[in-house]
């Protein structure tokens, strides 16, 4: 068995925390996401950490990650640090471990420090209209990154942490799908389509996102819808191939749903 670790230059002090990472993840710490992958806060050395914990990968992944293409988790490491360079927040990155065996990777996990953050994206969607300032302020942010030419592919609700009470309100996390290409308005409205299901929250976040582009209202209402008709395409798709066809949302073309401008 390999085992690939890195940890940032100046947290030396925590390589057992690095060597003894899976005894410590099973045994200790609070769980505060778990779905494909679990992700923990956990104490050590009288400090609080994010670990998360990456599902085993299929057959094909597991020989990618270890031969053709880097793991998730260092992928996480590297385009927090990308971020955070750009100006953006997300929770300081650590380090990360990747066990390798007959050339497959089979295990990984990802190190940030733990951060407060009060909530995610979730509720001030729940309640759009009552948070339309917060809303306009995370767009704002959204634009700045696509400006640096920062593409994140799971942009969505349950990514973005909020504390209003920092300097930086918005915080990203689950960083381990992002690119980095010239922005096209088409790319920029993908991006945040992801947000909502709703038309009309849909084209107030156009509008707002052209107040701090280069771009028109129209332009950014006619990408943004279809952003959300191809987002909506391929989660039927997905859903169909899992056999869930139930859980499928409507993808009907926005010009036969009549507009809500």
């Amino acid at each position: 068995m390999y085992i690939s670790n890195y940890i940032v230059d100046n947290e030396k002090n925590l390589c057992e925390l690095f060597k003894n990472i899976d005894s410590i993840f099973i045994e200790n710490g609070l769980t505060v996401h778990s779905d494909r992958n679990t992700t923990k806060k956990i104490e050590f050395n009288g400090r609080f950490f994010a670990v998360k914990s990456f599902q085993s990968p299929n057959m094909l992944q597991r020989l990618a990650y270890a031969n053709f293409r880097k793991p998730k988790a260092q992928r996480s490491l590297e385009f927090s640090e990308k971020l955070i360079e750009a100006g953006l927040h997300s929770p300081k990155p650590i380090g990360y471990i990747v066990k390798i065996k007959r050339i497959q990777v089979y295990q990984s996990y990802y190190i940030s420090e733990f951060h407060e953050f009060e909530h995610d994206l979730v509720p001030v969607f729940k309640d759009f209209n009552t948070h339309l300032e917060l809303v306009e302020q995370f767009i704002k942010t959204v634009a700045r990154m696509h400006d640096f030419n920062i593409y994140h592919h799971d942009l969505t609700k349950r990514n973005v942490l909020i504390n209003p009470a920092e300097e930086q309100v918005f915080s990203f996390i689950d960083n381990n799908r992002i690119s980095f290409n010239r922005m096209s308005l088409k790319m920029r409205m993908e991006s945040i389509s992801k947000l909502t299901n709703n038309i009309a929250e849909l084209h107030t976040l156009a509008k707002l996102y052209s107040k701090y582009s280069i771009y028109s209202p129209d332009s950014c209402i006619h990408f943004i819808e279809k952003g959300f008709e191809k987002s909506q395409r391929y989660k039927k798709i997905k859903n169909l191939l899992k056999g869930n066809e139930k859980g499928a949302f409507d993808v009907t073309p926005f010009s036969t749903r009549g507009k809500l401008r």
